[in-house]
């Protein structure tokens, strides 16, 4: 019954390398989309940012809703129809025509045009990335494989927003909406590419019963699941809050210059793509948990430096990036392999499927807390005094900016490594869930 589909497949090396190629060009806008793209309608396309705010916003929501719908859909698609392949390339049909669209506005656009494209935008870029990520679990049953091939897919996403930067720099020259539109066609022409050899040379998934998800539920019988979701979420808004307090910290505190500023961007996204490859050979020789919660500490322990900084150390700050940039290669490359061995787990337990779906949840607790980092950072500092207009910021709103950046992050990570250091998912125990699961199917 696999011989068909197994003969097409690739060597495994080869098609690890194929699966994680779609990862390259989903990164491509992603910082264009949710960084560059409200300012470009609000400002250059004229709709105000009021109107624009509003819009993103419920975008947001809809994006966040539609991630246990999207993620329990695959679930629910039988292995013959290919219960990850077949919602990946329905996601990028429509995700591929949305991204043009959106991307290439009309000079006359109205809220309609931004609205009904964003939305099938977003649905369509969720369709792709949940099932696409949830595939991980169904191609590398092993404890340790599962982070190596979590740590390609995401280097692969990192080189990804490191060519959108090179792209910049190449564009240069072109206009704002010149570069919007050439970005979309690349993209669009590279993922068709790429997403297409991956949904016809990388095996469907291993041979395990075709379980079907029961009804759309939050696991909360399921103890290991959510404490990973919870550490998740928490070490997600620690990490959300210096991501969205990064530019006024490079502004206000180092006083450093657009030059610098994106001189330590890439230095930050460089090292996270080298820390991948670290981080996943130490899993290799510990529990993966261990080493994720090892990280966190190392970035706390780097982050116990900031407030020593001031204007001018750029240089300081920059080995700060390249630190902290390393342990994000952990915080891409393991918890996602973690997640993996708790969906082996909840498909043992419960005894139906739903892989794809506690990926959305994770999913959601993602987006739930850089939403959490945003509306907790922004208000407090505007509040304060300071925000991205301020000339001269008041000395209590700068305390506060790195109080924000630095000091709550470490709390929380503290608080996560408490979660996660004595984690009861290791080798041993999650080599006995595969061997039930084997007697199972």
């Amino acid at each position: 019954m696999r011989s068909a589909r197994s003969s097409r497949a690739a060597p495994k090396r080869t098609w690890r390398t194929l699966y994680a190629l779609p990862a390259f060009v989903l990164a491509l806008p992603t910082i264009p989309a949710f960084v560059l793209l409200p300012t470009f309608y609000a400002e250059t396309m004229g709709l105000g940012l009021a109107t624009v705010g509003s819009i993103f916003l419920g975008l947001r929501l809809l994006d966040v809703i539609s991630d246990p719908i999207l993620g329990w859909a695959s679930d629910q698609v039988p292995a013959h129809l290919g219960k990850r392949k077949l919602p990946i390339a329905i996601g990028a049909v429509v995700a591929g025509p949305a991204l043009i669209m959106i991307f290439s506005p009309p000079p006359d656009v109205g809220l309609m045009y931004l609205t009904f494209w964003g939305a099938l935008l977003y649905v369509g870029w969720t369709a792709v990335q949940i099932p696409y990520v949830a595939w991980a679990v169904d191609l590398e049953p092993e404890y340790q494989a599962r982070a190596s091939l979590n740590g390609l897919r995401e280097g692969a996403g990192l080189l990804g927003i490191l060519a959108t930067g090179a792209m910049g720099v190449i564009f240069a020259e072109q206009t704002q909406n010149e570069r919007f539109a050439l970005m979309a066609w690349i993209t669009v022409i590279l993922g068709a590419g790429v997403i297409g050899i991956a949904l016809r040379f990388v095996p469907e998934r291993r041979p395990l019963r075709d379980l079907r998800a029961r009804a759309l539920t939050f696991p909360w019988g399921n103890k290991v699941c959510l404490r990973v979701i919870i550490a998740w979420f928490i070490n997600g808004l620690a990490n959300g809050l210096p991501a969205v307090c990064l530019p006024l910290f490079m502004v206000h505190i180092l006083q450093a210059d657009e030059q610098t500023q994106a001189v330590l961007l890439f230095i930050y996204f460089l090292f996270a793509v080298f820390g991948i490859g670290i981080w996943v050979f130490l899993a290799r020789r510990w529990s993966k948990h261990r080493v994720w919660a090892t990280t966190m500490i190392l970035t706390c322990v780097v982050f116990a430096y900031v407030p020593f900084l001031s204007a001018g150390d750029a240089f300081a700050f920059g080995v700060i990036c390249a630190l902290t940039g390393m342990t994000l290669g952990s915080d891409l490359a393991l918890p996602p392999a973690i997640q993996a061995d708790c969906a082996d787990w909840d498909r043992l337990r419960y005894q139906h499927e739903r892989t794809a779906t506690l990926f959305a949840y994770w999913s959601m607790a993602t987006k739930l807390a850089l939403g959490a980092a945003v509306g907790l950072a922004f208000p407090v500092l505007g509040a304060l005094g300071l925000d991205g207009d301020t000339v001269a910021p008041p000395p209590i709103a700068l305390t506060a900016l790195v109080v924000i950046y630095a000091a709550l992050p470490i709390v929380l990570k503290i608080a996560a490594v408490a979660l996660m250091w004595n984690f009861p998912i290791d080798r041993d125990s999650h080599r006995a869930i595969q061997r039930a699961l084997e007697r199972k199917s």
